[in-house]
Parts: structure tokens; C-alpha cells; sequence
């Protein structure tokens, strides 16, 4: 799947509560971190099967 925007990031508030979305499978994991409904950071990997 090809991204058709750049994804914007904000910058964390320590201050405020995060959220934390995230999904695995035997096939990889990833996760998105939230702020106020908007992204703070993606991560994913790859497990080797």
C-alpha cells in the first residue's frame, strides 16, 4: 500500500495523557502513539518466520 500524503507528526506534551493503538500477528507488531487525536509516533516490525 502506498502512502498518498506525508504523515505529520506532533511533538509529545508530557503533561497530557497518551494513547496507545496497537496490532500483531504471526506475520509482524505496530502500534501508533496519540496525543489529542493526533500522532506522535508509528513504529512496526517484521518478525522473521
Amino acid at each position: 500500500m502506498r502512502l498518498t500524503t506525508a504523515p505529520v507528526l506532533i511533538l509529545p506534551d508530557v503533561k497530557e495523557s497518551f494513547v496507545v493503538y496497537c496490532d500483531a500477528s504471526k506475520m509482524g507488531h505496530g502500534g501508533v502513539l496519540m496525543q489529542r487525536g493526533q500522532v506522535v509516533a508509528y513504529a512496526s516490525r517484521q518478525l522473521k518466520v
